[in-house]
């Protein structure tokens, strides 16, 4: 009697990588919850079990102690922009001695990325999964604190069908009493403010210790496109965190405060909270046996990111920079770029996870011309000094649309405004989108379009704004292409 056939490699499915697999195929999905093997205010590592298939939307969760309590009835809450992944500065991803992703300053890097997420996810999940608010909306006049005398003659006329400015939407109504102050107790015409205010939910209060968690396919890019097969890994697989500096005294990079409210202290990790909550993948073992044996010998190729930051002058962008960003011997795909000229504070909305752009006044918002070398050519022919390409740019080198306004990207347009210049506006806890979300995401980012390594030299970035409002931290992320082979259980990588 002849032994059964085995199937031939082409039949057998690819468990790793993430798409569709043929509908019969039964999958089994096993949860475990790690608490990390090392935890303090500075660092966390979770050690994950070698089995299974490891999904790439397993996440991290997170919470606080609950412990800040900022002066004058204010509310303490994670940056609108990016949530709780302010609390992560470094992740890195790491199979055995190798470090196969990592991502520096990871916190302004999500900052890039929530420019990409469309308004309605932020506002119905995102707001409840990681805290992020920035969901962008019109908002119709608000005409309360005209009618404070109860007179007939308000000098605004409220519109249901027309907006004339806007403001992070999260659901809430405007409040009729200051933010920074006890609003839920019932409105004295006395005191209704000038400038009406969205706030918080009171789940995302610091106070209240939120649980917020961040997907492992948000830290590693590696897990956007594969999964890991951690049957096959014969090598301890682990996951290093390390946490944003706990500030001192009012100043904080991981929360927020009310406007005209200070922190008493900067937010404490709960280390019962951090916890790892992993699915792992099975399959039925045959077909998992199979594959293991057809694919004994596999190349993974994937994106990670390089990272340079320094601090520039104005002088020196008025003067043009040319600034080296590394990149040499290897295969980038695109850059991107940020300056953030506000120094470490919680006394705004974003707190320090901006990008930003000249300074405004009342006829100009500044000129911005910019240009990448590389492999002694320009990128562009003509250095781009137009606003709108700079969207473009980002939009192609992305593949991707952010959902930022002109207004929020380069200050232009009179929708970002405040009362005092737009009637009816309103302000989200007591800040105004004039001051806190008005040119606040101006990432420039570069499509490297010919599949070339980078000679020697490497990329160059020229990069002039005038003018600055003061010294500002530039940051720069390279994507590069790396391979991982997976032979025999043991994991290797390489660049490109």
């Amino acid at each position: 009697m002849e032994p059964p056939s085995q199937p031939q490699p082409s039949q057998i499915p690819d468990l790793v990588k993430i798409g569709s697999v043929a509908v019969d195929t039964a999958i089994n999905v096993q949860t475990d919850i790690l608490d990390p093997v090392i935890f303090s205010e500075r660092e966390a590592r979770f050690v994950l079990d070698n089995k299974g298939i490891l999904h790439s939307n397993s996440r991290i969760t997170f919470s606080t102690e609950g412990d800040v309590a900022p002066n004058n009835n204010g509310r303490a809450f994670f940056p609108a922009g990016v949530g709780v992944h302010s609390l992560i500065q470094r992740a890195a991803l790491r199979i055995g001695t190798k470090t196969i992703c990592e991502i520096e300053d990871y916190a302004h890097f999500a900052a890039y990325e929530t420019t990409f997420l469309p308004p309605d996810t932020i506002k119905e999940r995102e707001g409840v999964m990681s805290g992020r608010m920035m969901a962008i909306a019109p908002v119709l006049s608000e005409r309360s604190a005209s009618f404070a005398s109860a007179s007939n003659s308000a000098s605004i006329t409220e519109s249901l069908t027309e907006a004339k400015s806007i403001q992070i939407d999260n659901g809430t109504c405007t409040t009729l009493k200051p933010a920074a102050s006890e609003y839920w107790k019932p409105i004295d015409k006395d005191t209704i403010p000038s400038d009406p205010s969205r706030v918080v939910y009171d789940y995302q209060k610091e106070s209240n210790k939120p649980t917020y968690s961040i997907a492992l396919a948000d830290l590693f890019p590696f897990l956007k496109t594969n999964q890991l097969p951690l049957f096959m890994i014969q090598e301890q697989v682990s996951i290093h965190l390390t946490f944003t500096p706990r500030g001192t005294g009012i100043l904080s990079e991981r929360v927020c405060a009310t406007a005209g409210t200070a922190l008493t202290r900067d937010c404490t990790l709960t280390r019962g909270d951090c916890q790892l909550i992993s699915d792992y993948i099975f399959y039925p073992q045959e077909l998992m046996e199979q594959y293991r044996q057809a694919n004994s010998n596999m190349q993974f190729t994937y994106v990670d990111y390089q990272f340079v930051k320094r601090t520039v002058s104005p002088t020196e962008f008025s003067g043009g920079l040319i600034q080296n960003v590394g990149g040499a011997g290897r295969i980038v795909n695109k850059v991107f770029v940020g300056a953030q000229t506000d120094t470490a504070s919680s006394d705004a909305l974003l707190n320090v996870y901006v990008a930003e752009g000249p300074a405004i006044s009342t006829t100009s918002t500044g000129v911005v011309r910019n240009n990448l070398k590389y492999n002694d050519n320009f990128l562009y022919p003509i250095d781009v000094s137009n606003d709108a390409r700079h969207y473009h740019n980002v939009f192609q080198s992305e593949g991707r649309v952010p959902y930022i306004s002109r207004d929020l990207y380069r200050g232009e347009g009179q929708l970002a405004t405040d009362s005092a210049d737009t009637k009816g506006a309103i302000q989200f806890e007591d800040y105004s989108a004039k001051d806190e979300l008005r040119q606040k995401f101006f990432y420039t980012a570069y499509r490297l379009n010919k599949g070339e390594r980078v000679n020697s030299r490497g990329i160059e970035l020229y990069d002039t704004r005038t003018t600055m409002s003061g010294s500002s931290t530039l940051r720069c992320w390279l994507q590069v292409m790396k391979v991982a082979q997976l032979k025999d259980g043991m994991f290797s990588m390489a660049f490109a």
